[in-house]
């Protein structure tokens, strides 16, 4: 700062006027801008040889370091003209150095009492919220250009789960009670502990901090079918090990603990439980609010969250099906719903929803859980038309005498008119099903199997299977 100002850098005018002399530390440097204060005042350039002569002549140059030490102060240093980004340095330094005086003199205080700790006590309690005051009126903010913005792109997210989870945010996953929400994390969870696929996905390896409402015995068998026991990089804080702390102190210890196991991924489940959101105060927006700012602090920290919540009975659309306050889904940045599919669906179905910032999350996705956990079998429209394929396919004649029209093969297939006739479309235009008629009234499409052709009647990770094997397997 002193060389910009020797240097007469463009802003130097602007500059002085927010700082005084006391904001400089070193003695011999807070002199030294008192001069510089003093020539500009004059409306004197305040070049070194100035400042030199200034000093001489108030007797102050040895104070202020001597000749050699004033002149080489701009040595080497270049002309700058982004003076206001070191100045806020300048002024958060005094800052902290004001409030470590302070701090420092209550400490003495406190060792100095002798027999009148009541009034130390009041000094001190004075002294405390003169400092509280001070420090929430004079918080240096940073603001942030839209060209400081525009550097930090989504590109940049560093994803824990593409889509759905990423260091700096929070997810929030919401599902009625037994819906499987735990179990879809703890399987996202054993991913991430191995860098492995999870919804189709590749992952960011991490440990994970675990925040669980549940007692250990039905936690230890979640953990168990996730195959997360005896893992060291998985650490779990039990709701009933809390022994009475507040919210805001558990989740600050859980913060530490990502930070001493080097983990990026930070758990908590369920969030009104640890939050002891009893009774109405989960529909207050303020309690809401209250309950997520020490996870915008986990996230201004660069660990990715997860929120889990319960939805309401009645449901709703996602963003707002969550129990209680929507304060919850505005602070988060990706909401998150597992819900059943509609219609008749395997019990081991689910459909997740999702509302993001992000433009990477897609807004549905099905999937199913297997031994290994929940797998995807991608949007649920799509995984509805792989379903009916095989259907059609197992059903459909195998001959074109006994060709059958839409109306049979809903029949017998089960599968939804629509549905199947997206299906039909596929099969017909991959060669799988041959077509007769001209589609009108009197004279339908009719459909049987191409002959010579394979028939996939399963789709397993991906890999078809052929149904009429022709003799492959038998004739060897």
């Amino acid at each position: 700062m002193l060389a910009s100002f020797l240097l007469d850098s463009p802003g130097v005018g602007e500059v002085m006027l927010q700082l005084e002399s006391h904001d400089f530390f070193l003695p011999q440097h807070s002199l030294i801008y008192r001069h510089i204060q003093h020539l500009v005042a004059k409306g004197k350039p305040p070049d070194g040889l100035l400042v030199l002569e200034s000093l001489v002549s108030s007797g102050e140059l040895e104070a202020a370091g001597g000749a050699g030490y004033v002149s080489q102060i701009p040595d080497g240093m270049p002309r700058i003209c982004n003076l206001s980004f070191y100045v806020r340095i300048l002024k958060a330094k005094t800052q902290l150095r004001k409030y470590a005086h302070n701090a420092q003199a209550i400490v003495e205080m406190a060792l100095g009492a002798n027999g009148d700790a009541d009034a130390v006590l009041e000094r001190i309690a004075s002294l405390s919220a003169q400092l509280r005051e001070e420090v929430g009126q004079n918080r240096i903010l940073r603001f942030r250009s839209g060209a400081e913005i525009a550097m930090a792109a989504e590109d940049d997210v560093q994803w824990i789960v593409p889509g759905f989870v990423a260091r700096g945010a929070i997810t929030e996953l919401g599902a009625k009670v037994k819906m499987g929400k735990t179990t879809l994390i703890l399987s996202l969870v054993r991913a991430v502990a191995e860098g492995l696929s999870f919804l189709g996905k590749s992952t960011l390896k991490t440990p994970t901090v675990y925040l669980t409402e549940q007692p250990i015995v039905s936690f230890r068998h979640a953990m168990q079918r996730a195959d997360l026991l005896g893992r060291d990089d998985f650490r779990v804080l039990l709701h009933s090990d809390l022994r009475g702390m507040p919210w805001p102190g558990v989740a600050a210890a859980a913060v530490n603990e990502c930070k001493r196991i080097g983990a990026f991924l930070l758990v908590v489940d369920t969030l009104p439980q640890f939050a002891d959101l009893k009774g109405d105060s989960e529909n207050n927006s303020g309690d809401a609010l209250t309950a997520m700012r020490p996870l915008q602090r986990a996230a201004a920290d660069e660990i990715g969250t997860i929120v889990l919540r319960h939805e309401r009975k009645s449901g709703g659309d996602v963003g707002d099906s969550g129990r209680g306050s929507s304060a919850f889904a505005g602070v988060v940045d990706i909401v998150l719903s597992l819900r059943k599919p509609e219609g008749n669906s395997k019990k081991t179905q689910r459909v997740l929803h999702a509302l993001s910032r992000f433009s990477g999350t897609p807004s549905e996705l099905l999937l199913e859980l297997s031994e290994s956990g929940y797998i995807s079998l991608g949007e649920p429209h799509e995984a509805a038309v792989k379903e009916a394929r095989d259907s059609i396919i197992v059903v459909a004649p195998k001959s074109e005498a006994e060709a059958a029209d839409l109306s049979e093969l809903v029949e017998n297939s089960k599968v939804p008119r629509a549905t199947a006739q997206r299906a039909l479309k596929e099969l017909v235009e991959e060669g799988l099903l041959s077509r007769l008629g001209e589609g009108k009234k009197g004279n339908p499409h009719r459909y049987f199997q191409t002959e010579n052709r394979f028939r996939p009647t399963s789709d397993t990770g991906g890999q078809k299977e052929c149904a009429n094997e022709l003799s492959l397997g038998k004739s060897s």
